[in-house]
């Protein structure tokens, strides 16, 4: 054909050289050669072409050999139809069986068993699986029954995936495709592809004695186990399942089909109907005794009729435990819940896990915000726009630091995360003070506490400032103070005992030893050193017969100064040693002794120089009396009425002296201690009236209204009736000569709580303050009706003799008013209160005694010219 080719393409060329008729011969010529040339192509070319073809079939069935050899070893069953349509309408058709015999093999275990004998396998499988809705992408409710889905791939070409599970609780694979004129079904049992990609098949038989002890140690397991058939009834029980139901062997379990519980079957009726595991919790009697099982059902694939099996854990142990651990938990909760610190814990993502009512009451945070559990970021962004946070100049710096907890200085893997960052001092903007300790937790995350120490900074404050002026207050003090510890060394000194003892001050600081400072202390003595020896005992033992305090204990000094010691144990175990300067104090102890001792003399001179001149003027003024009154009474001759007068005026003068030398007679046996009283029943309302009748002539003579205010149910009280009226007596007198005319004068008595109160006030010009003062000394008077000032005195002391006391009441222009109060029985007399106001404190035997109220008044005669009452001699 090439020369051809080239012949065709020369013969312009030569036509151009030679005789046209040559060049027709030459070109019939040519032509019939290009045309044999041709023929002989053709023929070759078939010959190749049907060479090819052929070696094309052989290619092509090689690899169909090929092909059907992997779609054998495929771990599955390949079905493949050739259908028209009517052998679609005839069912399953008798389609191309491709795979590999583990795969079948498999596959025809979940066949069962057809009334059709003439049925082949694969027509049993795919009954079986064809009545099995095939689980694809879609929605449950929409899932169609497998044999639907084939007869639409055979019909209309329409593919489909998905898997069915049978009811042995194995999901096979099934997937459905068109090739060419053909469809395909591939059922594939995930386990089978498995083992045979492991190689789990071929060793199938060597497992087989495992299996075996296996299922043995199932049989000796301690906790129950059992098998069910595909109606559910008990297949196997092991021996732990017979002692829980009490049964006498396995063989009456099966045969009775005792359940551990009915709740036991229903678990079972839902693994079988779900294709899935379903576990529950029973409780059972097991031997007397009430336990909690957990009890677990699982479809499984075996051999025989097998299709669930089920075991039951006893967790009662377990769920006391975790009630336990539950309760230790809500305890704890409850607890940091009662204390005031406030605590945080934030998992290992930064979430806030867990706090306390005292973090939520210490931010301001609600229930809902806790309940978002956020994280400890957005917790410090949410104070930080509260302005419930420290001000800080770099926040996002400062919140990094914070942050940095969780990541930075981690223990490597395996290592322990616990850590502690050096406590923080927060100063918030609301001017409270918190301590802020951060740990790591152990189980990831951190532990944050926030402790409120505001007060507790205050207090520190406060009692570094007290420390300062206590200790500015122990320099001033013009005693010695010195502090020893419980181990014996100095701890506290002022300045005052480092001058006293001229000790270096230096040597003071270092805290010497007890010993060296009493050393140093006995240096400088010349007597007193025993006292030291047993203050430096007080300061080193424990026994608490040597800790016991010393008190004026005095030292004498080899510059003649003269200095007291006295110890006191402290509470703690430390010891305080004082010492106070009394070289000066001592001599005018001295002085002062000797002037008392002087004084004292001088007293005893004047009592009885007073107790003599007394008794001296009494008998020659009875003789006066005595004579005058035999003048009044006419016993000589008549007198005129002048010498009526001057009698009177004598006989006056005279009971007014008497009466003086009475009272002063009675203060001196008063205050020698000599006077007693006797003490009857006195009827307090007669004791009233009669006082009162006695001074009715003197309210007469002075216009005075006289009033006496008395209940009378008073009743008695144990009193010396003489020298009450002599009380009485010597206060009506009072009150008669500071009351003007036209004035009043009441005597009172009434009862409080194991006292009598008896009182006389007057509407008189009252006491002046100044007066009060001195009220209750003796020959104290004032004023223009003042007497020998002895009356006040004398009451004081005479109620004083009854264990009670004096209280005068009383203002310049507004009267006064003299109350005695006297114990019902002078035998269990009360001590009477602490003066206050013008309140006057008198006690048996006081000599003296000062009074801020009183006036002084003198005793006026209560007789009339020449008419001295019967018995009114007696009576005072």
């Amino acid at each position: 054909a090439a020369s051809a080719f080239a012949q065709d393409e020369a013969a312009p060329a030569i036509a151009q050289a030679v005789d046209p008729i040559i060049i027709g011969f030459v070109a019939a010529g040519a032509l019939a050669i290009a045309a044999i040339a041709w023929a002989l192509r053709v023929s070759a070319a078939s010959r190749n072409a049907s060479v090819v073809w052929t070696k094309k079939l052989s290619e092509l069935e090689a690899q169909l050999e090929k092909s059907d050899a992997v779609l054998s070893a495929h771990p599955g069953l390949v079905l493949v139809w050739e259908d028209d349509y009517a052998s679609i309408e005839q069912g399953w058709g008798v389609p191309k069986i491709l795979g590999g015999p583990a795969a079948l093999a498999s596959l025809m275990s979940f066949a069962k068993e057809i009334d059709d004998r003439a049925a082949t396998p694969v027509t049993r499988l795919l009954n079986t699986l064809g009545d099995l809705p095939l689980e694809d992408d879609g929605p449950p409710d929409e899932f169609r029954k497998l044999k639907d889905k084939v007869r639409e791939l055979r019909q209309h070409g329409i593919a489909f995936s998905g898997s069915v599970m049978t009811h042995e609780g194995r999901a096979i694979e099934a997937d459905g495709r068109v090739a060419g004129g053909q469809v395909a079904l591939w059922l594939t049992d995930p386990a089978v592809r498995m083992a045979e990609d492991t190689g789990i098949m071929g060793r199938v038989r060597e497992k087989t004695a495992d299996l075996h002890g296996a299922l043995a140690q199932l049989e000796r397991a301690p906790i129950p186990a059992w098998r069910r058939t595909a109606d559910l009834a008990l297949a196997w029980v092991n021996a732990a399942y017979v002692d829980a139901v009490e049964a006498t062997s396995a063989a009456v379990v099966l045969k009775e089909q005792i359940e551990l519980d009915p709740a036991a079957r229903k678990l079972a009726e839902r693994a079988a109907a779900e294709r899935r595991a379903v576990d529950g919790r029973i409780l059972l009697n097991v031997k007397g005794a009430r336990r909690a099982f957990k009890v677990t059902e699982t479809p499984v694939h075996a051999a025989g009729d097998a299709a669930i099996a089920g075991f039951a854990v006893d967790v009662t142990d377990l769920e006391k435990t975790r009630a336990e651990l539950t309760r230790h938990i809500e305890s704890n909760r409850a607890t940091l819940d009662q204390i005031p610190t406030a605590v945080a814990m934030f998992g290992a993502a930064q979430e806030l896990v867990y706090s306390n009512a005292a973090f939520q009451k210490l931010w301001g945070l609600d229930d809902a915000e806790i309940a978002q559990r956020p994280n400890h970021g957005e917790v410090l962004d949410r104070l930080r726009q509260a302005g419930r946070l420290p001000e800080q100049a770099d926040y996002a710096g400062w919140k990094r630091r914070q942050l940095a907890l969780y990541t930075e200085g981690l223990s490597g893997p395996g290592g322990e995360r616990t850590g502690r960052e050096p406590d923080e001092v927060w100063h918030l903007p609301d001017g409270r003070t918190l301590r802020v300790s951060r740990s790591r937790h152990p189980l990831g995350g951190a532990l944050i506490v926030f402790d409120d120490i505001t007060e507790k900074m205050s207090l520190e404050a406060r009692f570094n400032t007290q420390i300062k002026v206590q200790r500015a207050t122990l320099n001033n003090l013009s005693e010695g103070v010195a502090v020893f510890g419980a181990d014996g060394k100095l701890r506290l000194f002022n300045t005052a005992f480092q001058r006293m003892w001229r000790l270096d001050e230096a040597a003071l600081a270092r805290q010497p030893h007890v010993d060296a400072t009493i050393n140093a202390m006995a240096e400088r003595l010349t007597s007193g050193g025993d006292a030291l020896s047993t203050a430096r005992l007080r300061a080193t033992s424990m026994s608490p017969e040597d800790r016991k305090p010393i008190r004026g204990e005095f030292l004498t000094l080899a510059d003649g100064r003269t200095i007291t010691l006295g110890a006191e144990p402290l509470p703690d175990g430390a010891t305080l040693l004082y010492f106070l300067d009394v070289t000066d104090s001592r001599e005018r102890e001295r002085e002062l002794q000797e002037r008392n001792a002087l004084l004292e003399d001088i007293d005893r001179q004047k009592s009885k120089f007073v107790d003599h001149v007394s008794y001296q003027l009494r008998t020659p003024l009875n003789t006066i009396i005595g004579f005058t009154e035999m003048i009044d009474g006419q016993m000589f001759g008549v007198l005129n009425d002048r010498q009526k007068d001057y009698v009177a005026s004598i006989l006056t003068a005279s009971y007014l002296l008497r009466d003086l030398i009475t009272d002063i007679i009675d203060l001196a046996a008063i205050d020698a201690g000599k006077m007693t009283i006797e003490p009857v029943d006195v009827d307090i309302r007669e004791l009233l009236t009669s006082a009162a009748t006695y001074a009715a002539l003197k309210a007469e003579d002075t216009q005075v209204s006289l009033s006496v205010e008395c209940d009378k149910a008073i009743s008695v009280i144990k009193a010396d009736p003489r020298r009450l009226k002599q009380v009485l007596f010597n206060l009506l007198s009072n009150a008669f000569a500071y009351t003007g005319v036209g004035g009043a004068v009441t005597i009172g008595a009434d009862r409080a709580p194991g006292l009598v109160r008896i009182w006389v006030a007057d509407s008189g010009r009252g006491v002046s303050p100044d007066d009060q003062a001195r009220v209750f000394d003796p020959f104290e008077s004032s004023g223009p009706s003042a007497g020998a000032g002895l009356g006040l005195s004398l009451v004081q002391r005479l109620v004083g003799l009854h264990g009670g006391w004096v209280r005068m009441e009383s203002a310049p222009g507004e009267g006064t008013r003299v109350t005695c109060f006297l114990p019902a029985d002078p035998r269990v007399g009360e001590a009477p209160p602490e003066s206050t106001g013008n309140i006057v404190v008198t006690s048996p035997g006081d000599r003296g005694a000062k009074t801020k109220e009183g006036r002084a008044g003198a005793k006026p005669s209560i007789r009339r010219r020449a008419k001295k009452p019967p018995g009114a001699e007696a009576a005072e």
